[in-house]
């Protein structure tokens, strides 16, 4: 009798389980998404076909692809959700790609008509980010160490070039924003706002570069092993960005960066993160001009003035949006200057003590290539370890 009244007992705790466990099952609605691009007019109608078309998830790691047809029309069938939308060409243009993308697109419903107006990014033909070391890292003690960032640029072209007068900039928005705060004062397809400025000292001929060579930019021009095992020697770096604070370090041996801009009252460190966005130009004329005509106005969240600074993009010679898989939520890069974006891992302390490296696309003569299509989602590894100089 009691075996029964157990047998009984488990059988109707199996059946509630599966209950549940069909409750929880419960499939995820799809919708055929239907999206059709349209590409500048001085292109013929041929280069609709072969571009592709990823959607990527913001609330998981899945994405969906296609390919458009000879009208620039693709299907695929995706999850219901939010998503990120990018269009690119593998077929190069002389130097050019074709790019598009919709951000935070919401998809829902049992079809969906989507367009994507394309342009046409322009791939620098001189100097290219190699390396973005923003994270810092730990100490054995597992303090947070800041001091040891760095950028790395290459001259990525065949013949020398001058380094002198190349700007790095750090954005002011980060791509974990709701939406784009400058929007109404300045388009994503005209310029970047840019929260900080620091520019190569020189009078245009004082640092020459050889095909393939870089030049490393770092916060503290030291070997950093010596006061953290856990981090870098940087103390062949070519030049520092050093803010004359109290909370900064200066070497006398290492050339300073000028600095041109920054938001920071005190001394600019790199987003640890990865929020914030890079990019390298060379301005026409002064510096001190080129501040003073590109310094626009907006207001804080709760009002205050504040002011930043624009860089049109056709000045810009290279840039890197940058997120973490999670927190990708807006453009602060227009498609044309960046159609992806790169990352060093999440929010955990997974990151630290990575970068992002761009990949090499071929070896010639010796020389690296290094990858350059405009998509940092393409072109960059993620959460690898730094290699300076090498």
């Amino acid at each position: 009798m009691k075996k029964t009244f157990l047998l009984q007992l488990l059988l109707a705790i199996a059946i509630m389980t599966t209950c549940y466990s069909c409750e929880d099952d419960e499939v995820t609605p799809v919708t055929t998404l239907e999206i059709q691009v349209t590409i500048p007019d001085e292109l013929v109608e041929e280069e609709k076909e072969g571009l592709n078309v990823t959607l990527s998830s913001q609330s998981t790691n899945k994405t969906y692809t296609g390919v458009t047809d000879l009208n620039g029309y693709v299907q695929i069938v995706v999850n219901e959700g939010i998503y990120n939308l990018q269009v690119n060409s593998n077929m190069e243009y002389a130097t050019s790609y074709l790019v598009g993308s919709i951000e935070n697109l919401s998809v829902i419903g049992a079809t969906q008509k989507e367009s994507v107006d394309l342009m046409v990014s322009i791939v620098s033909n001189s100097w290219v980010l190699k390396e973005l070391y923003f994270t810092g890292s730990r100490t054995p003690e597992d303090k947070s160490y800041y001091k040891d960032k760095y950028f790395e640029l290459v001259n990525n072209s065949d013949v020398p070039l001058y380094a002198d007068g190349i700007s790095l900039c750090e954005s002011d928005g980060g791509t974990y924003s709701d939406v784009y705060e400058w929007e109404s004062i300045v388009s994503l397809n005209d310029a970047f706002v840019a929260g900080t400025v620091y520019t190569i000292p020189g009078d245009g001929d004082d640092y020459l570069i050889q095909p393939g060579e870089s030049v490393i930019l770092a916060d503290l021009a030291i070997n950093h092993t010596l006061e953290n095992a856990n981090s870098y020697d940087l103390s062949h770096a070519d030049f520092e960005w050093y803010d004359e604070h109290k909370l900064d370090s200066d070497v006398p041996e290492v050339p300073n960066m000028i600095k041109n801009f920054s938001y920071s009252a005190s001394i600019w460190t790199p987003h640890n993160r990865g929020f914030k966005s890079y990019v390298i130009f060379k301005a026409e004329g002064s510096m001190e001009s080129f501040i003073t005509n590109n310094t626009i106005e907006g207001q804080t969240a709760s009002g205050i003035p504040k002011f930043r600074v624009k860089v049109p993009n056709d000045l810009i010679l290279d840039a890197v949006e940058m997120s973490t898989p999670t927190s990708f939520t807006t453009k602060v890069l227009s498609s044309s200057l960046d159609a992806g974006w790169a990352h060093c891992g999440d929010e955990g302390t997974e990151r630290y003590g990575k970068c992002v490296r761009r990949k090499v696309e071929k070896v010639v003569d010796g020389r690296k290539v290094y990858q350059d299509t405009n998509n940092s989602t393409n072109d960059f590894e993620a959460t690898v370890t730094p290699m300076p100089g090498k």
